[in-house]
Parts: C-alpha cells; structure tokens; sequence
C-alpha cells in the first residue's frame, strides 16, 4: 500500500464499490494487527528468558546458602568445644592442676 498513489487508490476503490472498501480497511488492519502480535511474541520471549535467568540466580543462591548454612554450624560446634575447654581450664597448667570446684553463691 505504500507504493500506491492516492489516485490510484481511489480509481481501484471506485471500481470495487463498498466490497472493496471494507476488504481493503480489513486487510490494513490485519496487516496492523499481525504486527502488533509479532512485537508481543517477542517481548513474551523476552519476558521468557529474564525468568529463566531469575532461576539460574536462584538457584546459585540456594546453593551458596547452604554452604553459608554448613559453615554457621561448624562454626558454632567449634566455638562450643573452645567454649567447653575453656570453663574446664585444661589449656592452663596452673589451673589444671589446682582443679577448683566453681561455687555458685546464692543470693536468696
């Protein structure tokens, strides 16, 4: 339709009548229409793909959350055997040998 002169048009229009008018606005506006789908097809796809990416980013976290998770907890056990041996003085050699019984003094 773009290499159409308008005069050309309208001499084609005249000899179609109202038939040719109406399959002429409904060919402009399929042609419009089809575009319009294509755009959405793509920026569907588009919309596809970012998901797909949010995944793959999910699930890279997921597993780098549970090698943090395995990490807090071996943290943790250490810290309460350090904890442990500290309240029972065995790395002092002084305290080790004297061995005093903590009293609890109770202020009731």
């Amino acid at each position: 339709m773009d290499a159409i002169s308008f005069p050309t048009l309208f001499g084609m229009l005249s000899s179609f009548g109202p038939f040719g008018v109406v399959v002429l606005i409904w060919y402009v506006d399929m042609k419009r229409t089809y575009q319009i789908l294509e755009n959405y097809k793509s920026d569907i796809l588009e919309m596809r793909q970012m998901y797909k990416n949010n995944v793959h980013l999910v699930e890279s976290y997921e597993s780098l959350a549970k090698d943090l998770h395995d990490v807090v907890i071996l943290n943790t056990q250490k810290w309460a055997e350090t904890s442990e041996k500290i309240a029972q003085n065995e790395y002092c050699p002084f305290e080790r040998l004297k061995k005093k019984t903590v009293e609890v003094k109770d202020d009731g």
